[in-house]
């Protein structure tokens, strides 16, 4: 190897490595100015993430009101014509009235559990386990 040729080695080893630190120095100062928008872009995708879940969770609550509404109609749907019909309506409680009252009130208790009167935790076989509130004194009879 001459002289020459080493030289000329080492003058393209320096201009290789020069544009080499150029290029990767370049890559580098371009991920710093990208990484604000990288991490802006990632908060918005977080934040729209969480709005879809919240919407998500609302229609599921706005399902569930609605399903508790339609029960309660429905309870309210059978006892109106069997309360409007029923010959007992001005007499005095007796069991099979009682009976069909506490069938209405089981009815709208496991429509919504939060209902005031409602036992927290009913049995298996749908009918609370508790006592229901009674009414204050001079308020409405339920019968």
């Amino acid at each position: 190897m001459t002289p020459r040729l080493i030289l000329i080695l080492v003058a393209i080893a320096t201009v290789l490595s020069a544009a080499g630190g150029l290029y990767w120095k370049g890559r580098h100062d371009d991920a710093l100015k990208e990484r604000p928008k990288t991490e802006a872009a990632l908060a918005k995708a977080a934040v729209a993430g969480l709005e879809a879940q919240g919407a998500q969770q609302s229609a599921q609550r706005v399902e569930v009101v609605v399903r508790q509404r339609d029960a309660a109609n429905g309870v309210v749907a059978q006892l109106m014509p069997e309360a409007l019909k029923s010959e007992d309506a001005n007499a005095p409680l007796d069991p099979a009235r009682a009976a069909r009252l506490r069938n209405a009130d089981d009815g709208l208790c496991l429509a919504d559990a939060a209902l005031a009167g409602c036992a927290a935790n009913p049995d298996a076989a749908g009918r609370s386990s508790g006592v229901r509130a009674l009414p204050a004194a001079g308020g409405p009879n339920p019968g």
